[in-house]
């Protein structure tokens, strides 16, 4: 017995980046949600950079409170 096969289209648009508003055309500031790899608060990061989370390897970051717990100083 074979199932049938299954084609996913992406969306042409959504989600947490680049979203763009029709009626001005103006793009607002792209973010990412990110969890903290220690206690799983969600954080969000703009361009690689925040005050709230620290990276500490690919697609790992800590916020602020774990990273002091931790020693882990930017």
């Amino acid at each position: 017995m074979s199932s049938p096969s299954v084609q996913v289209q992406p969306q042409a648009s959504g989600g947490a980046k680049g979203v763009t508003s029709s009626q001005s055309g103006t793009t607002s500031p792209s973010f990412d949600i990110v969890r903290c790899s220690r206690c799983q608060r969600s954080l969000s990061i703009e361009n690689e950079s925040s005050r709230d989370a620290v990276r500490f390897g690919m697609n790992s970051y800590y916020c602020t409170r774990c990273a002091s717990m931790v020693g882990f100083v930017r």
